[in-house]
């Protein structure tokens, strides 16, 4: 089936359900799936989109942990479905719940004090529950700064977990001294340039593979080609690598900066190349161009097929009531912890309580 016959049999669907589907798409999705969403964005905007959306279905075209984030904050009676159920993150599933709650622990041994903790968005929804349980938070890379910053001005020792480059960015943003940080391997050993039991903020050594790939010689061998050049790069990119950039940022903080660039600027972008190749392809007068090519290919997986596939399962449900293969469900326990550390982040973030 050509793409423009799927494209079209997707409207069709689309227009016949009218407001009782969403179609979401992170960034990160083909064209072909942007182009047919109702809402783009990265994994906060998505969030805050999705939780207010009142269609019965939602399509989540993304990954496993952004699917469950919407169903957490989805509302009685709305299904969640994940066109691609094996489309996972593999920084996600670098720690447990179990590790996360012995790491608190330890800390807690460490310092006197009971720390508190942020997680990254890209995490299961077990990891979010265990924060909203003892009083922390999501993060997004478009928000850390905001969430940590509040919790240091309560006095709150910080675990920010999983990776550990947006963690170190972070820091940084709040003028915090290395010494005020400490690195938590996964065997539990600790690594801090000062006295472990004055650090403020503990980082877990998780990361991204996307943007572990971009390397200080991809920003040099950038530069040297174009030295009049601006490189612009995501705060999960390695320090060695935010260094040399001339702006770090999240996905839609890099999408804003290439928008309001001026027309002929050349940008080397360092974060998944997908997204680098449609923005070149939205701003044909700027010269745009991945560092190195990197695409996440968890989110390559989903294709315009498996979307088209989706709406049709919906369709069968909504008239005759037929079950719903790629719906995403979390238990309930994990739910509610999980909406609060969710909602936390939200009203940190926007002031907004859901």
């Amino acid at each position: 089936m050509e793409n423009s016959d799927m494209i079209s049999e997707v409207k069709a669907i689309r227009d016949f359900l009218g407001s009782q589907v969403t179609i979401a798409a992170h960034h990160y999705q083909h064209p072909d799936i942007i182009a047919c969403a109702d809402i783009v964005g990265d994994s906060y905007g998505l969030a805050v989109s999705t939780a207010s959306s009142s269609a019965a279905y939602i399509i989540f075209c993304g990954v496993q942990f952004m699917a469950e984030s919407a169903r957490v904050l989805a509302k009685p009676g709305q299904h969640v479905l994940l066109p691609r159920l094996d489309a996972g993150c593999p920084m996600a599933d670098m720690i447990t719940r179990r590790q996360a709650a012995a790491v608190l622990q330890l800390i807690e041994d460490i310092t006197g004090a009971a720390p508190v903790p942020v997680v990254y968005m890209n995490s299961s929804s077990e990891a979010k529950s265990l924060a909203g349980e003892r009083g922390g938070s999501v993060c997004t890379s478009s928000n850390a700064v905001k969430v940590v910053r509040e919790y240091l001005e309560e006095g709150r020792s910080i675990f920010f977990f999983p990776d550990q480059h947006l963690g170190r960015h972070t820091a940084k943003m709040l003028h915090m001294a290395p010494q005020s940080t400490a690195m938590v391997s996964s065997d539990f050993s600790l690594a801090c340039q000062g006295d472990e039991k004055l650090a403020r903020m503990f980082l877990y050594d998780g990361w991204c593979e996307v943007h572990q790939h971009f390397l200080p010689e991809d920003v040099a061998a950038f530069r040297t080609r174009h030295p009049e050049s601006i490189v612009m790069v995501h705060p999960e990119c390695m320090e060695e690598v935010a260094l040399m950039a001339d702006m770090i940022g999240s996905t839609d903080h890099i999408l804003r900066a290439v928008s309001s660039a001026p027309a002929g600027s050349v940008i080397g972008i360092g974060t998944e190349s997908t997204f680098v190749h449609r923005l070149a392809s939205e701003h044909p007068d700027k010269i745009i161009v991945p560092l190195r090519e990197s695409p996440c290919e968890d989110m390559c997986r989903t294709s315009l097929s498996n979307l088209l596939s989706t709406l049709r399962e919906v369709l069968d449900h909504h008239d005759r009531g037929i079950p719903l293969r790629r719906e995403v469900t979390v238990d309930d326990k994990v739910a509610r912890g999980a909406r609060r550390a969710l909602e936390t982040m939200i009203q940190i973030t926007d002031g907004v309580k859901l």
